[in-house]
């Protein structure tokens, strides 16, 4: 009797994870930028759907408090004490975060990265936007919205951001060759902090209220209410990376003319497919030669909202 009520309750322990009787379940972590950013929010939903749609799999999330690499970096080292069966991770700073991942798979644990990249590292997969492709679209925005003239600035986080330096070389790249009459005539760093983007905007729109336009290539000052209040959107024409709920209202008041919605799904979802493929010997379809996968972008205007709030509630549900 003793040994039929073990038996039972191993059962019951295997039904409640998902797992099967004599299968080991498998540790994912993910460890993004930082714990509050919003994006990895929808992120980590979209891991753990996955996770017990496939079953068999237990996400882990550790995140430093704040966007720091050295964190993240002190964090995957925990992560292969653990003995974690596969991380994914969003770098803060590409060469700071390499040799950590470089350990964690000699240590045997495969390692990818969603969003952000760190492309000197042994990672196996990036999974994320064409960073390049998608700045040009805002430089190409921006310069068209002011009419192929005037003066912008430039938003970004951190320096050693490599997916941040990549948008920024795009938009760069789209405006001397589209725009060559639109001059950068600044580029501020937020350090990824929603408060900082904010002062950092009024700032210098106190210092020059004349600027023709902004490009922001995170969402940071979208997150908050009244993020724009130094602006005025019928003299500073204002685009900007990212598409979450917070910056619906921005668009419907026009005091945002674009937004790049980035896969914030798949994210979370795609990640947890690439690892498992990896445990699986399996080559992950789509990838180029270095490992990236893309993931699709949309180009949200005043216009074209609707049908992403549609999209939206297929991944979310309702959110307002």
């Amino acid at each position: 009797m003793k040994q039929l009520a073990l038996l039972l309750t191993l059962l019951l322990l295997f039904s409640c994870d998902g797992g099967k009787p004599g299968e080991k379940n498998l540790r994912f972590a993910f460890v993004p930028k930082m714990r509050d950013n919003p994006v990895f929010t929808y992120a980590k939903v979209a891991a753990e759907h996955r996770a017990k749609e496939l079953g068999g799999i237990e996400i882990l999330w550790r995140a430093p408090n704040e966007p720091d690499a050295v964190e993240q970096g002190q964090i995957v080292e925990r992560l292969v004490g653990l003995g974690v069966d596969g991380i994914a991770i969003s770098c803060n700073e590409a060469e700071p975060l390499r040799r950590p991942i470089n350990a964690a798979v000699e240590a045997g644990i495969p390692v990818i990265c969603f969003d952000a990249d760190s492309p000197e590292s042994k990672r196996q997969y990036l999974f994320g936007t064409d960073d390049v492709a998608a700045g040009r679209v805002l430089g190409k925005e921006i310069g068209r919205l002011i009419g192929g003239e005037g003066e912008v600035a430039i938003l970004t986080g951190f320096s050693g951001a490599d997916n941040l330096n990549r948008r920024v070389q795009g938009v760069e790249e789209a405006l001397s060759e589209e725009h060559p009459n639109v001059k950068i005539v600044q580029k501020l760093f937020c350090d990824d902090d929603a408060k900082k983007a904010i002062d950092s905007i009024e700032s210098y729109m106190q210092t020059k209220p004349d600027l023709n336009g902004w490009v922001v290539v995170g969402g940071w000052p979208l997150w908050a209410k009244d993020g724009l209040a130094s602006i005025d959107p019928n003299k500073t024409k204002f685009v900007c990376f990212d598409a979450l709920p917070e910056q619906w209202s921005y668009l419907e008041r026009r005091e945002c003319q674009v937004l790049i919605g980035q896969d914030l799904w798949g994210w979370g979802a795609t990640s947890v497919d690439i690892l498992k493929s990896i445990i699986d010997k399996k080559d992950y379809p789509g990838a180029d030669e270095k490992g990236y996968v893309p993931a699709p972008v949309a180009i949200l205007t005043p216009e074209t909202l609707s049908a992403y709030r549609e999209q939206w509630k297929t991944w979310f549900g309702e959110t307002r």
